[in-house]
């Protein structure tokens, strides 16, 4: 093949689309192929397999699932792996990439947990995301010269020796920098305790994925970000200091921390992201600096030994489902910035007697404060117009609620099982009324509402009509 044939080949998709294996050509093993046999489609779930010669794309997903290889050969035409080509592969044991090949996508050999040689050639140029994640047995692998882009997350999973001869990328015990050492990419190593060499401004997304031995980390005064699941279930880190030139903490950095038990997120930190300590089930205590404007969606989910935290006036935004789960966490107080809270905010925060809501509150999001078991009293202020769907959903703890004359509009199970609420005011304001929104309050006897609005609330609240009292009756 010629330099101007690999070029025309390079532009060959990697995806195979409905009509691509309606139209395909198949072999006697099942293997699908284009018309032109140029691109193998779909690959044939058998113990050995030869691609035919002449085929010079390997598209996505082409073996994905087959766990019947041991082996496979690929022809010197081929000059592209798609994405999961060959993903869960899980017996295949030899495979041997082709001088031609330019490219290795996204999740390649995505947990192929039998393989144990790879040899990657000098024609390859970039290696995709999670490209050998979870290669359990690779005892060895060499990053050529010719690569020049290496994804995020590349050798989760992997325990075994990287040698690197790309002037791109530098490794320093068996932890994959940039060449400059400024950014730290990937790591293997297995030590329980690591220092991040000084100099390294960056810590790369998935960073440190699933390093289960890793126990304790220092991180430089120089870092200024940890990317996204920098530390994503790093399930025996007990301890970590974040310097003070951190200013963002990507999404799911520290989800599944399981050992966590404290951290200190100091003040040059201005948004925390989505899922960042969720499932974090040690933490106790965490304390949000004055600089921090954003707390992301799940960013706590299911911190179940959280029982403290204190969010500045600084923040203006709480994201969907934030605290969902922590059920340890007993008091909370949404500062005066915060317009609203997000859907599920405080979702099964079980052990929750307490919360102070602004005035800043314009609107109580769906199943915010459900399940909220313990909590006895709330008071919803002025400003607030909505109150969701399932706002209070499952509040068995629940007494007494005030309604202002702000609020419009009542949410489907909005109050649905609060077993202990005995009355309630609603308002004039109010002009629409969700299905169930006090079905299974066993208790209420009452529910007052103004004078000259009978007929307005039995229209909105049929099922509840004897309760209804008006004001003055």
């Amino acid at each position: 093949m010629d330099h101007f044939e690999k070029q025309e080949a390079e532009h060959l998709p990697t995806t195979a689309t409905d009509e691509d294996l309606a139209n395909a050509i198949e072999d006697e093993h099942g293997a699908k192929y284009s018309p032109d046999g140029k691109r193998l489609l779909r690959g044939a779930d058998i113990k050995a397999y030869e691609i035919k010669e002449g085929t010079e794309v390997i598209c996505d997903e082409a073996f994905r699932y087959c766990t019947l290889p041991r082996q496979i050969n690929i022809p010197d035409s081929v000059t592209s792996i798609g994405h999961s080509a060959f993903e869960d592969c899980i017996f295949l044991r030899q495979i041997t990439i082709p001088a031609g090949v330019t490219s290795i996508g996204d999740s390649a050999f995505w947990s192929c947990k039998s393989l144990e040689q790879i040899y990657i050639p000098d024609s390859v140029t970039s290696i995709g995301d999670s490209a050998f994640w979870g290669c359990k047995s690779l005892q060895e692998i060499t990053i050529p010269s010719s690569v020049r882009t290496i994804g995020t997350n590349p050798f989760v999973g992997c325990t075994c020796t990287i040698t690197c001869h790309s002037p791109h990328f530098k490794v320093v015990g068996n932890v994959l920098y940039n060449s400059d050492l400024t950014k730290l990419i990937s790591c293997l190593s297995t030590q329980s305790h690591f220092a991040i060499p000084d100099g390294v401004t960056s810590i790369g997304n998935s960073a440190f994925y699933h390093c289960e031995f890793l126990r304790q980390i220092n991180i430089p005064d120089g870092v200024t970000s940890i990317g996204d699941s920098a530390f994503d279930h790093c399930t025996s880190l007990r301890q970590i200091n974040i310097p003070d030139s951190v200013t963002s903490i990507g999404d799911c950095a520290f989800w599944g921390c399981k050992s966590l038990e404290q951290i200190n997120i100091p003040d040059s930190v201005t948004s925390i992201g989505d899922s960042a300590f969720a499932d974090c089930k040690s933490l106790r205590q965490i304390n949000i600096p004055d600089s921090v404007t954003r707390i992301g969606v799940l960013a706590f989910r299911d911190c179940s030994s959280l029982r403290q935290i204190y969010i500045p006036d600084s923040v203006t935004r709480i994201g969907g489902g934030a605290f969902v789960g922590c059920k340890s966490l007993r008091q909370i107080t949404i500062p005066d910035g915060v317009t609203s809270t997000g859907d599920r905010t405080f979702y099964h925060c079980t052990s929750l007697r307490q919360i102070n809501i602004p005035d800043s509150v314009t609107s109580i999001r769906r199943s915010a404060f459900s399940w909220c078991e313990s909590l006895q009293q709330i008071y919803i202020p002025g400003s607030v117009t909505s109150i969701g769907d399932s706002a209070f959903e499952g509040c068995s703890s629940l007494r007494q609620i005030y309604i202002p004359d702000s609020v419009t509009r009542i949410g489907d199970s909005a109050f649905w099982g609060c077993t202990s609420l005995r009355q309630i005011n609603i308002p004039d304001s109010v002009t629409s009324i969700g299905d169930g929104a006090l079905e299974r309050c066993t208790s209420l006897r009452q529910i007052y509402i103004p004078a000259g609005s009978r007929e307005k609330f039995e229209e909105m609240l049929p099922d509840e009509r004897h309760m209804l009292v008006e004001a003055g009756d």
